[in-house]
């Protein structure tokens, strides 16, 4: 060893040595100065239209060392940002608060007015007692908080109700139907005529800015669809505004900033109106156009502008605009498709000095039930163009192949001569849409290559099917647009299986098809089914910031719920179906706000949901005899059927029926309403009794059939008593065995299998079913049968859906890579990192964006030896299991583990050492 080298050895030595005397004299080992970062309002970064009279603040931090942990924070809210950096929190200093709260934080300050902007900044103090710099500005914009802020005035056209549709309102609010009357009344659908004319309105209104603009922000409610312009330019890159909704509850409207979209002088706003959800053309089996908001497009507005020299205005909706029906799109439905003749557009029709006289004056219309709110979730977007990858004829017509399914639309390019008229169909599942179906329809004005695009409707597809074309088209004059919520990515995993690795990356693409707005699957229905969202949960938070988007859904839950506590099966709609519902299906109205809270930390989530999370527990207790619930679908799509034949109904609906007031117990505890907890607690205990003394053979540790099943949910929801829980596994590792090491279950069991067979210590056998390469298993569904996209049944078909396969994404992180929120410190402020080595990888490679920051977990075999790589973000702690039958040969960072600063052994347990860590970066070995 060189003397440099020497020399910089005993310096590392000398820092660690001082590092370990600091972490024993102050319990951490904070290193640095620790700066907040990721500053974000109510999960959003710099959001606009914020109604909340108290937004929610969180921040994470950049820091260095081991063991940081936030004691005291201070936020200042300002009026302005150059207030802020003088040190002025006009609207809200909080003062040194002693508290590690850094998510959620509710803002404290002055009451907050109608879009008011709001500039914002934190700084902290760590263990040490030392005080951070202030982070970066950061800002949010309020909404529109009260009914009399908005100057606006809901305006339409001169489109009515069409005959057909108010047939379709006519026929029999069959309500609380049975299936042969769902299909009977679709039979009745498809034999009425149908329309081909349901065109767009165009809105416009030209304003002069007498003065230089500071500030101009945009808000906007247009039902059912909407396109904004100003001075020729689109604003936003969102598709698809507002998000659908119970329009007689609630109707949601978007603000922008537009100042750059404005100048002094001259300008003109312009508004295109689809139908939408708001007023649907094409009848659905799940009877979407039975709703009593059906009505014909309508827009409210303010666009306010504020002037350099303080003065301000509102250009509102009113009398004053001008409409017409006359333009391009003569026929829109988000279930139909459009028809666009592109013979009447109007060039320069959003700019200021167009010829607007032939249009006519904008008439008041009626304003939508429900009250206006901000739609805070990701919004969707164009967020991946496909290329075709082939283009065959058959017949007379030409058949685009994207390669894989997605969903959106396509973009077409061609030429036609004037009047021509070309198809564009998207074959898709047509059963439950009762008329024409992912269509499109285009008319040529003849002026060389035109782009053929739809704006107001999406499908799931693979194939684009043009028929009509005078030249045979070539692969590239095809590109589809994947449009859907553009969710922000919160985890990745990779591993040494490339097979996995596959199945990984096809379940990416199917939660990004499966959400527009709300989890829908695309192809067929385009509904909100409730338990095949709950079996896609899992997968979707491991991979997406997907909190905004379930509360979202979670308030339509809240608006549909019905006086009685019964929970349709489809929201939001119009579907109630009791034949087509269970717990696991209505009971989603708790099972959503219970797991928002445990992977986000979001209380305001159960306080919210809570009377209505109560109202359906009662209502599955008014179906229940002797606390057994025999009502629902139960393990719907069990290998061989669709309905379940092995596994009892009753004892999944029972089993829901457990796990509810569980839930429901430990959510009232929570909010203090110790009574209540309690009264749920017992609840569960006679649910309990009731369920063992019913399908429980106690001497053979059997349930009902024996079914995968109905083991797996006695086991993992903790039905099984204590004494019979051996026994029981092992009638479930048997019956597995019998199978042949395959699957057997559907969307009830299905997300707890692979998971929790490792939970219950047989991780091995979890790895021989989620590698299983015959049927029934995931690779076959998927890979054997060459489909890109997750499917609805175990033999790859019908539509695309993460809720049967995609609970193999939950496992990967769950299970693999071991990341796992610690319910004794919901939202990741305690950390469970638990890997499960008892398979055939050589590495696993995870990482998760949790409230707090970045979570990492890799490992590694060589030959015996394992390493595992953990990092934990400031403000949180870890439990770390390390498979070892003893902590003796476990190193941390090259030494014993016992000796490493920020290592707490813990216990020996099931085989492995458990370790307590603080914040930083790990590695261990054995």
């Amino acid at each position: 060893m060189n003397t440099m080298n020497r020399a910089q050895t005993n310096r590392r030595r000398t820092l660690l040595l001082l590092s370990a005397l600091s972490w024993l004299a102050t319990g951490s080992l904070w290193a640095g100065d620790m700066t907040p970062v990721q500053l974000r309002c109510e999960y959003a970064v710099a959001p606009l239209g914020v109604d909340q009279p108290q937004p929610r603040l969180s921040w994470q931090f950049a820091a260095s060392g081991r063991g940081q942990k936030q004691t005291a924070f201070q936020v200042q809210v300002a009026s302005s940002e150059a207030k802020l950096r003088r040190n002025e929190g006009d609207l809200w200093d909080s003062g040194q608060v002693a508290a590690e709260q850094s998510v959620h934080v509710p803002y404290g300050g002055k009451p907050l007015t109608s879009r008011q902007p709001c500039y914002w900044r934190v700084r902290a103090w760590g263990q040490n007692g030392k005080r951070s710099a202030w982070s970066n500005p950061a800002s949010w914009t309020m909404g529109t908080l009260k009914e009399e802020a908005w100057q606006g005035k809901w305006i339409g056209s001169d489109l009515k109700l069409m005959d057909y549709q108010k047939t379709l309102r006519d026929l029999p609010d069959f309500g609380m139907e049975r299936e042969k009357d769902v299909w009977a009344m679709a039979k009745k659908c498809r034999e009425l005529p149908g329309t081909e004319e349901a065109p767009a309105v165009w809105l416009r209104k030209e304003f002069e800015a007498g003065k230089p603009i500071r500030r101009a922000t945009a808000s906007i409610c247009g039902l059912g669809y909407y396109e904004l312009y100003l001075n020729g330019e689109r604003v936003g890159d969102h598709y698809l505004d507002p998000a659908f909704t119970d329009y007689q509850k609630r109707a949601l409207y978007v603000t922008y900033d537009v100042t750059r979209a404005l100048k002094q002088g001259s300008n003109a706003i312009g508004v295109i109106l689809g139908n939408g959800w708001f007023n649907l053309i094409t009848p659905h089996a799940l009877r979407f156009y039975a709703a009593d908001y059906i009505s014909p497009p309508r827009l409210r507005m303010d666009l306010e502008v504020e002037y350099a020299d303080g003065t301000r205005c509102c250009i509102a909706t009113d009398p004053s605009w001008k409409f017409t029906t006359d333009g391009p799109i003569r026929f829109n439905c988000v279930l139909a498709g459009e028809t666009y003749d592109s013979r009447q557009e109007m060039p320069g029709w959003d700019r200021a000095g167009f010829d607007d006289s032939k249009w006519k004056t904008a008439l008041p219309v009626t304003a939508p039930e429900g009250r206006l709110v901000a739609q805070l979730h990701p919004p969707v977007r164009k967020v991946q163009a496909i290329p075709a990858v082939s283009v065959e004829k058959q017949g007379d017509l030409y058949r685009f192949d994207l390669g894989v399914e997605t969903v959106g639309w396509a973009k077409l390019q061609a030429k036609g001569r004037r009047g021509q008229a070309i198809t564009i169909s998207y074959p898709g599942s047509g059963t439950h849409t009762l008329g024409r179906y992912q269509t499109g329809k285009y008319i040529f004005k003849g002026e060389g290559v035109e782009t053929i695009e739809p704006r107001f409707c999406y499908g799931g597809f693979r194939y684009v099917e043009v028929t009509g074309l005078s030249n045979a088209p070539v692969a590239g004059d095809l590109t589809g647009q994947m449009v859907c919520t553009d969710l922000e990515p919160a985890g990745e995993f990779g591993c040494s299986n490339e097979q996995l690795n596959q199945l990984q990356k096809i379940l990416l693409r199917t939660l990004r098809n499966y959400n527009i707005h709300i989890p829908n699957d695309p192809t067929r229905e385009k509904a909100g089914w409730t338990q095949d969202v709950e079996s896609g949960f899992f997968e979707t938070v491991y991979n997406f910031q997907a909190a905004p988007m379930y509360r979202k859904w979670q308030q339509d839950f809240l608006d549909i719920i019905h006086t009685n506590g019964y929970v349709p099966p489809v929201a939001p709609g119009r579907f109630d179906g009791p034949t087509i519902n269970g717990p696991w299906w209505g009971g989603v109205i708790i099972y959503c706000p219970w797991f928002i809270y445990q992977f986000y930390g979001d209380r305001e989530i159960l306080a919210e949901s809570y009377p209505a999370m109560q109202l359906q527990f009662d209502y599955l207790g008014t179906l229940a005899t002797n606390n057994i619930l025999r009502w629902g679908l139960g393990d719907w799509m069990e290998v061989g059927s669709v309905r379940p034949k092995a596994t009892p109904v009753p004892l999944t609906s029972t089993c829901a029926y457990f796990y509810f007031a569980r839930i429901l117990s430990q959510t009232a505890a929570l909010l203090g309403a110790s009574a209540d907890a309690q009264r749920y607690a017992r609840h569960a205990a006679q649910i309990r009794e009731a369920y063992n003394r019913e399908f429980l053979n106690a001497e053979t540790g059997q349930y009902a059939s024996g079914s995968q099943a109905s083991q797996l949910v006695s086991l993992y929801f903790g039905l099984a008593p204590e004494d019979k829980r051996e026994l029981v596994l092992r009638r479930l590792v048997e019956r597995i065995a019998q199978d042949k090491d395959h699957l057997s279950t559907g969307f009830v069991a299905t997300p707890i299998l692979l998971t929790g067979l490792a939970e219950l210590g047989h991780a091995d056998l979890a790895w021989r079913i989620a590698t299983q390469p015959t049927f029934p298993s995931f690779i076959d569904a998927i890979l054997n049968r060459g489909n890109t996209v997750m499917k609805e049944d175990w033999v790859g078909g019908l539509v695309q859906m993460p809720s049967l396969q995609g609970p193999i994404g939950t496992w990967f992180y769950h299970s693999l890579a071991g990341i796992r929120t610690d319910p004794a410190g919901p939202g990741f402020k305690r950390i469970i990192l638990k890997p499960e080595t008892a398979n055939d990888l050589s590495w696993v490679k995870a990482w998760y964006d949790c409230p707090y920051g970045r979570i990492v977990s890799q490992w590694q075999r060589q030959g015996d030896k394992l390493t595992f790589k953990f990092t934990v973000p400031p403000n949180t702690t870890a439990t770390v299991h390390i498979p070892a039958t003893s902590a003796a040969g476990i190193t941390e960072g090259g030494k014993p583990a016992s000796r490493s600063p920020g290592v707490q052994l813990l216990r020996q347990e099931n085989g492995a050492a458990v370790f307590a860590v603080g914040a930083g970066s790990y590695v261990f070995a054995n």
